[in-house]
C-alpha cells in the first residue's frame, strides 16, 4: 500500500472516467477503494465492455480493500452514530481503517466528524 494517499469514494471514478478536471488533479495520486465502490461501478445496468474494461483497467492502477471484521465494527458504528447509508458507512470505515483522507463529492459524507472529508464540490 506504499504511496497511497486518498481514499476514493465511488463518485470519484465515475467523474475520473468522465475526465472531470478537478478530479484529473488527484487522477496522479495513488487512491485506495473499497470492494463496494468495484461493486457499485460494475454493477451499472447497461455496461458494454468496453466501459467494463476501461473500468477494470482503472481500478487495478489502485488498491483495493476488501472486507474484514475491523471494517465492519467501524462501520457499524459510523451508521448507528451518523444514520447514513450501509455502503457509504463501509467506505468511511475503511477510509477510517487504513487511516486515509476520504475523497469524495458526496457532501454527506462531511457530517461524519471522525473521518478526514476531502469533499469536491462539481
Amino acid at each position: 500500500m506504499n504511496g497511497v494517499k486518498y481514499f476514493a469514494d465511488t463518485n470519484c471514478f465515475i467523474y475520473l472516467l468522465e475526465e472531470n478536471p478537478l478530479l484529473l488533479t488527484f487522477a496522479e495520486e495513488v487512491w485506495a477503494f473499497s470492494y463496494i465502490t468495484e461493486i457499485e461501478i460494475l454493477s451499472k445496468k447497461d455496461i458494454n465492455n468496453d466501459e467494463e474494461h476501461l473500468i477494470r483497467s482503472m481500478l487495478s492502477t489502485s488498491y483495493k480493500l476488501d472486507h474484514n471484521q475491523q471494517i465492519s465494527e467501524l462501520a457499524i458504528q459510523l451508521k448507528r452514530k451518523n444514520n447514513i447509508k450501509l455502503p457509504d458507512a463501509i467506505i468511511a470505515a475503511s477510509a477510517q481503517f487504513l487511516r486515509l483522507p476520504l475523497l469524495t463529492a458526496d457532501q454527506g459524507f462531511s457530517k461524519i466528524k471522525s473521518i478526514d472529508c476531502i469533499i469536491l464540490n462539481l
